[in-house]
């Protein structure tokens, strides 16, 4: 059996240390010499909120990843695909431990890869949620309010790419026999350096605060344009950000709604050159007379502002809108390689420093030896507490010349 929270070994043969064998991009399997793991671990992560919509999120805060015993495999109907002690299931929460005769339908599946997880949970939730007597009450009551508030998808944010990479952070993997843990369920994850986590830092120290119009640049621009571009703030390029724009780079700078970031519905813009930002600008006027986080007063401003915008831009100097979008463009992307070089030391050093860490054999304290050095100049008896390292007869000494003793006595410290 396996215990909450821990993890243990599985013994299958000789195993090595994991070998996982790159397949694409979207997922991986190990060879059947790795060592896998047993034990269960909750499917649901902390960035799931900014990943997902809140069904899924409440979906996966109630399903768990676990590893099938000899219990599993015998109620088991045969399949196809057969299910082995060790292989990883998705079960409901509430009642995967009870007896197979004593759960509802589609209570537990064996997904034969990681990139079917998102299936089995919907297979939970459509075929089992409603009808498990182990739910209590107030969870089926946001069960249900989740499943009426509800729209078709998320906006392209709940992406099987996300539940493919989320369980690769949990330690799950493909094998030829199923799904495995190929690390401790029970133990921490480990959380390297990474330009994923770089993005994140650099959108949440550095970049929000950037600003991207200036008081000076109000007399410049049509007050519809400078509104506009007031309700936006820089930001990065997200592994939540992967499912639309697949090209860009992790880290990319670009920018978002303020009143939606963060939100499962917060709309991010990544211009390709400062052409796009001034020939795309309309789909940004367009969010926002569409955002649900924005005030009505903001776009009732907005809608006045736009009929004035024709006006004004008439009394502007000409190429004065090409000139704000050049400056907007340059604030956005000012010291950006420099930003990186630093973050990328940073890192670099921080890797370093742990390399360098001294291993807990070389913390061990060395016995202390005697110092030769300031021995009496007894030369006989300095050389019998000398440690023989050779085992090897020490030849008696006949020289007492004083330089000969210094030299000596040299010579036994450097042993």
């Amino acid at each position: 059996m396996f215990l909450s929270g821990s993890g243990s070994s599985l013994s299958m043969g000789s195993f090595g240390a994991a070998d996982i064998k790159k397949q694409s991009s979207d997922d991986y399997s190990v060879d059947s010499s790795a060592e896998f793991f047993t034990g269960q671990v909750a499917l649901s992560m902390p960035e799931d909120k900014t990943s997902l919509s809140p069904l899924r999120c409440f979906l996966r805060e109630n399903v768990i990843a676990f590893s099938a015993t000899k219990e599993d495999i015998a109620v088991r109907t045969p399949t196809t695909f057969a299910v082995v002690e060790g292989q990883v299931g998705i079960g409901c929460v509430h009642c995967y431990k009870l007896p197979a005769k004593q759960r509802s339908n589609r209570a537990v599946c064996f997904p034969f890869s990681v990139a079917r997880i998102y299936q089995s949970v919907a297979d939970i939730q459509r075929f089992h949620l409603n009808e498990c007597k182990m739910v209590p009450p107030e969870v089926r009551e946001k069960f249900v309010a989740h499943q009426k508030a509800s729209t078709k998808g998320s906006k392209g944010l709940a992406t099987r790419q996300y539940w493919v990479s989320s369980a690769k952070k949990l330690g799950l993997a493909d094998t030829k026999k199923g799904i495995r843990f190929i690390r401790d369920p029970g133990a921490p994850a480990e959380q390297p350096a990474s330009l994923d986590v770089l993005a994140q830092v650099a959108s949440d120290v550095n970049t929000a605060s950037k600003p991207l119009v200036l008081p000076e640049d109000k007399p410049k621009i049509a007050e519809f344009l400078y509104v506009v571009m007031e309700q936006l703030q820089p930001c990065r390029f997200t592994e939540a950000d992967r499912n639309k724009r697949r090209l860009k780079n992790m880290g990319s700078i670009g920018v978002e709604c303020k009143h939606c970031a963060g939100k499962i519905d917060g709309r991010k813009f990544f211009w390709s050159s400062v052409n796009a930002v001034e020939s795309n600008f309309v789909s940004v006027h367009t969010h926002m007379m569409e955002c649900k986080f924005i005030p009505q007063e903001l776009k009732d401003e907005l809608a006045e502002l736009k009929l004035l915008r024709k006006e004004q831009t008439s009394r502007l100097k000409v190429g004065s809108q090409k000139a704000f979008f050049n400056t907007v463009w340059e604030r956005l992307h000012v010291n950006e390689e420099e930003q990186k070089k630093e973050a990328a030391a940073a890192i670099k050093s921080e890797e370093t420093d742990e390399a360098q860490k001294p291993s807990a054999e070389e913390m061990t304290p060395i016995p202390s030896q005697p110092n030769y050095a300031d021995a009496p100049v007894d030369r006989h008896a300095a050389a019998l507490e000398m440690p023989n390292l050779n085992n090897s007869p020490i030849a008696p000494i006949a020289s007492t010349k004083e330089e000969d003793l210094l030299g000596d006595a040299k010579n036994v410290c450097s042993i």
